[in-house]
């Protein structure tokens, strides 16, 4: 297809777009290293749970090439898509990336009897060190704690900010969908260039969602997880329970049983007490005899 007719079709498609409200919406430009990846969260709306979505790459939207698709394929080579309909947002996921891979992408959701919705990205793989970047995309926090994410910026001087993707952006220390986030900017000695950390504080549950760092047209998404803070052993004194209770205090049976050893002694002791008593007055007799014999003699 012609350039100059592509040119027209893409601006057909971009007034269509003004004229229905865009419910797509993703990153600007990514910037990553060589051999490194990258995951991109595309946003959609409410009424596009059900919709079929796909990744395309080219830097016109009519033109574009399908890469991987939530139906099929969800997997092409190193790129692999995935849908989370419940928080509306489907993520693609490339790996191995080589300078080759830097071109423009779409997040694009297909709807029936009209033109798709989606909206633009850019790709760019360096082998030198990204324009901005973090240690890692997906960050996991407990629920009423804190987390902290580093964001690098290769640029001297350069301001970062910290957005909700679909939301607000901080620039200072602030409150963001009302969590408490402290921003400290400071040079990186290394690369000579800023970091940008972010703390958010007292995490909540809804806290949970994809984020980005912003700086000038780069930006990274970041993943934060929330996770529900386990419940703690209470210290536990021991009370005994009545069955224990009555365990430790002698039971009937053993009662009756006291008592029949008593009485059972004490009978095998009157027997005795009766035969010694019988044992003395037999032999007290025959001494007695013993004496009136030697009398009479």
């Amino acid at each position: 297809m012609a350039p100059h007719l592509l040119l027209v079709l893409h601006i057909l498609f971009f007034l269509a777009r003004l004229s229905d409200t865009q419910s797509v919406s993703t990153v600007r430009h990514v910037s990553v290293k060589q051999g490194g990846s990258i995951t991109i969260p595309c946003l959609y709306n409410q009424r596009y749970r059900n919709n079929v979505k796909y990744w395309c790459r080219g830097y016109y939207w009519l033109g574009c090439s399908s890469v991987v698709r939530t139906d099929h394929p969800k997997t092409s080579g190193k790129t692999s898509v995935s849908d989370d309909i419940n928080q509306r947002v489907f993520t693609v996921t490339m790996t191995s990336l080589s300078p080759s891979d830097s071109d423009c992408y779409w997040c694009i959701v297909e709807r029936k009897y009209k033109a798709g919705d989606g909206d633009r990205l850019q790709i760019s793989v360096t082998p030198d060190t990204p324009g901005l970047y973090v240690d890692q995309q997906e960050v996991t926090g407990v629920e009423g704690q804190n987390v902290t994410v580093q964001c690098y910026y290769s640029e001297a001087g350069a301001r970062g900010r910290w957005c909700r993707m679909g939301g607000k952006c901080l620039l200072n220390s602030g409150t963001l969908d009302g969590t408490s986030v402290t921003l400290h900017q400071q040079t990186n000695i290394v690369t000579n260039g800023n970091v940008l950390t972010v703390t958010m504080s007292a995490l909540r549950m809804v806290d949970s969602g994809w984020y980005r760092c912003a700086n000038g047209y780069y930006q990274m998404p970041v993943h934060i997880t929330v996770n529900q803070q386990t419940t703690k052993q209470n210290t536990t004194t021991f009370m005994p329970t009545a069955q224990s209770a009555v365990s430790s205090q002698p039971s009937v049976s053993n009662i009756q049983t006291l008592e029949h050893t008593f009485f059972y002694l004490l009978k095998v002791g009157n027997a005795l007490l009766f035969l010694l008593c019988n044992i003395i007055g037999v032999v007290k007799l025959r001494e007695n005899r013993h004496q009136d014999d030697t009398k009479d003699v």
